[in-house]
């Protein structure tokens, strides 16, 4: 009997989730986008202390990820900091924007006012800091790597995203209440309730027809004994 509402409570967490998922799926997408951009940017760093090669990449022709990886441009501006850590920290903190709306969400409060401008402030960030790595590989080292465009991509999608949750801030927050199951079962409960009434309802009326039925007739012999 004790397992009983740990199993409600389970699948009540799991169909939130879904509707969690479905109703946001801007802000879930961003929060994968900002952990996968986080993992290669982790790679990248540990690659170039290491100054190893990268792997699952290209090492001759346009595309060489150990040219950009290595050259005096994955850098911060000639220091030993490569610049896949300010990667790491941009990917750490727009996750947290979006894992700030999406817990907003799930305990059905409003996100705080001026999460929507803060996130896309920092999505035009990270794309000016894309565009000026993009116009490094292309017109400096005339060298694409695999890697940092998948990171590249990331960093504009989520641009993309935050700039589309800014246009809809006048809209209403996704509701992750499941209210609608309850009318279903006042539904089927009035619908249950309503042959019995019925049931009920026509059995006086079947009574007074039997009543009615034997004075109907003894009058008519009444009748036909005077005649």
């Amino acid at each position: 009997m004790a397992e009983a509402p740990v199993e409600r409570s389970s699948n009540e967490t799991g169909a939130r989730l879904l509707l969690l998922v479905q109703r946001a799926p801007g802000l879930v997408a961003m929060l994968l986008m900002a952990l996968l951009g986080l993992g290669i940017s982790i790679y990248l760093t540990v690659i170039h202390y290491q100054g190893v090669g990268v792997a699952f990449c290209s090492t001759t022709g346009v595309v060489n990820c150990n040219l950009v990886t290595s050259s005096g441009n994955s850098v911060l501006f000639g220091s030993k900091f490569p610049i896949t850590i300010p990667g790491m920290i941009w990917f750490i903190v727009s996750g947290g924007m979006a894992l700030i709306a999406l817990l907003a969400i799930w305990r059905n409060r409003r996100e705080p006012a001026r999460l929507r401008g803060a996130h896309l402030l920092w999505g035009i960030m990270g794309m000016a800091f894309v565009l000026y790595l993009v116009y490094a590989e292309i017109v400096l080292l005339h060298t694409l790597c695999e890697w940092c465009t998948v990171v590249h991509l990331l960093t504009f999608a989520t641009f993309l995203l935050t700039l589309n949750r800014w246009q809809q801030r006048g809209l209403p927050a996704p509701n992750l209440s499941l209210a609608t199951v309850g009318p279903r079962a006042s539904n089927g409960n009035d619908n249950t309730s309503r042959p019995a009434s019925t049931a009920a309802s026509r059995q006086p009326s079947a009574a007074n027809n039997g009543v009615r039925r034997p004075a109907a007739s003894g009058n008519s012999s009444r009748q036909r004994a005077r005649r």
